[in-house]
């Protein structure tokens, strides 16, 4: 006898039940739902994580060579293996100072950046003239386009009059909005020139690059001398705080919904215990056709285990093609004040089978308590022949 009819019997008796198994069509609804709605939080959580992280390495760099301090090697055995390589890269002296104009003051950090390297495309067609800041750090010192304020820097003092910080004088030539809040309330671009006056110092600090770096170049930049040493920072290791949050973020997202499935998988468990104390008679009639007692109790759970992944596929599938619709026809869904209008999906193979395997392993564990205690009662189906008799 196949097995197929058994399964059939069992499905139809599930979906056409009206009073006896609401309970465990209910329970496998939420299964149902926990993987759907898994599979579509991961997407989206992960697209606007995506966006974020995108958007912080076309500003700052996936790599960068910090110089112990300020070279004034022209460090062209390096550019030119970077060059060799087409990765996009650009020179730039970083001081961190403090901005006033009149009584208002706000601290700042400064890059200064090479223009005849590769310039970032949020900085391209800037006016470089003067200073080039976003809005909400201009606001800090009331500061208007065109208008003049002070730079100074307090590590570095003129003993003229007295240890006095050494400071020039600039103006905002330009506005920026990278869309990253502690970039547009803190850092600001200028000509490397302009630094380099100030400090009255020739060279650079950083070396910024961008894109992947194969492991043997990274090596072969690394084994390159300098007259100053340097380290090599990743963007992960620049944004260790950030990247610990979002790490942190997904792991509390998937316990909550690891929680969940606990629940639904607890109902699942007392469904199945009635549904199992109600079929008992039908199992006796597929012995009683020729069916060898271990075969019943060997279908039993299988067909546990299908109904669970079935369920479970279907909701995967089902957060598929609601990811897709987002994806495709999601309109403006926030308001004006979020950097992200539309809802990003970024849906990968991992997200896919956590959504997959999490609920189907937590309803396959509970789901096998249930059959434990119904293999236990139905030890010998000529015992419950006999009880009905």
């Amino acid at each position: 006898m196949k097995s197929w009819p058994f399964f059939s019997y069992f499905f139809t008796y599930i979906l056409r039940a009206k009073t006896r198994q609401r309970l465990l069509f209910i329970a496998v609804l939420g299964l149902f739902i926990s993987s759907f709605s898994l599979l579509v939080i991961q997407g989206i959580m992960g697209g606007l994580q995506k966006g974020l992280i995108e958007r912080s390495k076309s500003v700052h760099g996936e790599h960068v060579l910090r110089f112990h301090e300020i070279t004034s090697e022209s460090l062209d055995g390096i550019k030119e293996k970077l060059q060799k390589a087409g990765l996009r890269y650009y020179s730039e002296i970083e001081i961190e100072v403090m901005l006033k104009k009149k009584n208002f003051i706000a601290p700042a950090k400064i890059h200064g950046i090479e223009l005849d390297d590769d310039i970032p495309q949020f900085l391209a067609e800037k006016d470089f003239a003067g200073m080039i800041m976003a809005n909400e750090l201009a606001s800090k010192i009331q500061l208007k386009f065109m208008e003049e304020f002070q730079m100074i820097v307090p590590g570095v003092t003129d003993s003229l009059m007295g240890e006095i910080p050494r400071f020039g004088t600039t103006e905002l030539s330009d506005f920026i909005y990278t869309e990253i809040p502690e970039v547009d309330e803190f850092e600001s671009w200028t000509r490397i020139s302009f630094v380099r006056n100030l400090l009255r110092k020739k060279g650079i600090n950083q070396l910024r690059i961008f894109g992947d770096v194969p492991a043997s170049l990274k090596k072969s930049i690394m084994e390159t001398p300098t007259e100053v040493p340097f380290d090599w920072m990743t963007w992960e290791k620049m944004n260790g705080a950030l990247v610990w949050s979002l790490n942190l973020e997904t792991k509390v997202m998937l316990f909550l919904f690891v929680s969940m499935t606990f629940l639904v998988a607890i109902a699942i468990t007392s469904g199945f215990l009635i549904f199992f104390s109600k079929i008992q008679r039908d199992l006796m009639s597929f012995w009683i056709l020729g069916m060898g007692q271990k075969k019943i109790i060997q279908l039993t759970f299988k067909f546990t285990l299908l109904l669970s992944g079935l369920t479970v596929f279907l909701g995967g599938i089902f957060g598929i093609v609601t990811l897709k619709l987002l994806e495709r026809y999601g309109h403006d869904l926030m308001p004006d004040i979020f950097v992200e209008r539309q809802l990003p999906v970024d849906l990968t193979i991992s997200n896919i089978c956590l959504s997959l395997l999490i609920p189907f392993v937590i309803s396959f564990i509970f789901s096998w308590f249930s059959f434990a205690a119904f293999r236990k009662e139905n030890q010998s189906f000529v015992q419950i022949v006999r009880s009905l008799s």
